[in-house]
């Protein structure tokens, strides 16, 4: 696998293949996401924001089995006032996002991109040439 190729072609892409250099990668990364990205890498460290996400997928759960299931007002306001204590945490001491940081967030892949609709042999399409 090549790690000076990077499979993105997300937001921002300057390539229609997908395939980017470091260099070409951190820079639409630098430019795009910055702060989405510090925010993001810091949200995952704090407790509140854990705890946030798990009581939300909870409930979303619930909602998916059962089309007519209400979220009760406690457990809407405990989202909330987690969500409030999740935000305060991520936006305090935030820290420049590095290369494996942007990867993490942005779902890039390390080596080239396949060709578009072409699949590999489990079936997966655009996934990663080794």
């Amino acid at each position: 696998m090549n790690k000076n190729i990077i499979c993105y072609t997300g937001i921002g892409a300057l390539k229609k293949s997908g395939n980017h250099t470091r260099k070409q990668y951190l820079e639409v990364m630098n430019k795009t996401f910055k702060k989405d990205c510090s925010l993001y890498i810091k949200s995952l460290k704090c407790k509140s924001c854990k705890k946030n996400k798990e009581l939300f997928n909870k409930e979303v759960k619930k909602l998916l089995k059962n089309k007519t299931y209400k979220i009760p007002k406690k457990i809407e306001e405990k989202i909330l006032k987690e969500e409030n204590k999740c935000d305060k945490c991520k936006n305090k001491k935030t820290k420049k996002c590095n290369f494996k940081n942007y990867i993490l967030f942005s779902g890039a892949e390390l080596g080239k991109c396949n060709e578009l609709g072409k699949c590999n042999e489990l079936g997966k399409c655009n996934e990663l040439v080794e």
